[in-house]
């Protein structure tokens, strides 16, 4: 796992983890932590975070804050 990411999963404040941070940590699970994503996430999970990833492309303004919100979740309960 990257040193960035072990950094962000020790990171208590996840309302305050910036956008990028979170992004690249849906993209890192999605090209190399594809067993997480199995092992952590159901089927759905996997599904609504894929959505959400394509419907922000990246950018944090593309989504409500409550996606956002929801995207994080589903990072970090992939993550750990």
């Amino acid at each position: 796992m990257p040193p960035w990411l072990l950094r962000l999963l020790r990171s208590a404040a996840w309302r305050r983890v910036r956008w990028d941070l979170v992004w690249k940590a849906a993209r890192w699970l999605y090209t190399r932590g594809r067993d997480r994503l199995e092992k952590n996430l159901t089927e759905k999970e996997r599904r609504e975070l894929f959505d959400l990833m394509r419907k922000s492309r990246g950018l944090a303004r593309n989504l409500t804050a409550k996606e956002r919100q929801r995207l994080r979740g589903l990072v970090r309960k992939a993550i750990t």
